[in-house]
């Protein structure tokens, strides 16, 4: 197995991490067990904007999804796809931050709620399509060379906030 794909799931796993935090919490406050944490929300807002949508997505698109192009056209549909998703993840987490900052102001928790499994469930689909449909594609397609690009790009995360 080639570094970048054991790094790329150590990351899905990180990010399925905050997720199950985020939805451990909302669950509780739900329940009534536990206040409402706006902080910790927002602290893992932040980590999922600042780690996966700022450094994650950029080097699969830019690496693993631009060489993988190159070498399986067919994969086209399915990397245009995540692609698309790579934006509209960015899009949810804004819309999910106006809600809690409605929901902080008085507004609805059930809208925060839905929004917050909703993203959760689109993260984890998405992962599981990178996971599922590109690695094994990548795996048979990719050379050497590509991955020894998408290796090093991958490895400079080891220093970041993962």
């Amino acid at each position: 197995m080639h570094n970048a794909i054991t790094i790329i799931r150590d990351e899905h796993r990180s990010i399925a991490s905050v997720l199950k935090g985020l939805l451990d919490h909302i669950a509780k406050v739900r329940a009534g067990t536990e206040e409402a944490d706006f902080a910790l929300f927002t602290a893992m807002f932040d980590y999922i904007e600042a780690v996966p949508e700022k450094v994650h997505h950029p080097k699969e698109n830019d690496y693993l999804f631009r060489l993988l192009r190159q070498r399986d056209p067919e994969a086209a549909a399915i990397l245009d796809v995540l692609e698309a998703q790579h934006e509209e993840g960015g899009e949810l987490l804004e819309a999910l931050r106006r809600k809690l900052g409605a929901w902080r102001d008085g507004g609805s928790f059930e809208a925060f709620d839905q929004a917050l499994t909703a993203y959760a469930e689109f993260t984890w689909d998405h992962m599981g399509k990178e996971e599922n449909l590109v690695i094994p594609r990548a795996e048979k397609s990719l050379t050497l060379d590509d991955w020894d690009v998408i290796n090093t790009a991958f490895a400079a995360n080891r220093g970041s906030a993962w």
